[in-house]
């Protein structure tokens, strides 16, 4: 039986000065970093935040292990703000 997963989003609030250090960790991580997780994208973003990391996961605790063990020891990051997400509908490209 395949084991569903849950998106994630995860926003990032990285030091000015380390951007360019953080967006190369970010750009060498492999599609599946862990077990039980996949990237699907990163943006870089406006406001209070910096980039954004869409992420699938099998479960909560694998996401929480990706964000604390992956994503927060990267050079760079100040803050993370991490929430699942649930579809309402999918559009398709044209």
């Amino acid at each position: 039986m395949e084991k569903t997963t849950q998106k994630y989003l995860v926003l990032v609030k990285i030091d000015p000065a380390k951007t360019a250090n953080f967006i190369d960790s970010l750009s060498n991580l492999a599609e599946k970093p862990l077990s039980g997780v996949r990237l699907d994208a990163s943006y870089n973003v406006f406001g209070n935040w910096d980039i954004a990391v869409w992420f699938d996961a099998d479960s909560n605790d694998n996401a929480i292990h990706f964000v604390g063990d992956t994503i927060r020891p990267m050079d760079g990051v100040l803050e993370t703000l991490t929430m699942p997400a649930t579809s309402i509908k999918q559009y398709q490209r044209m």
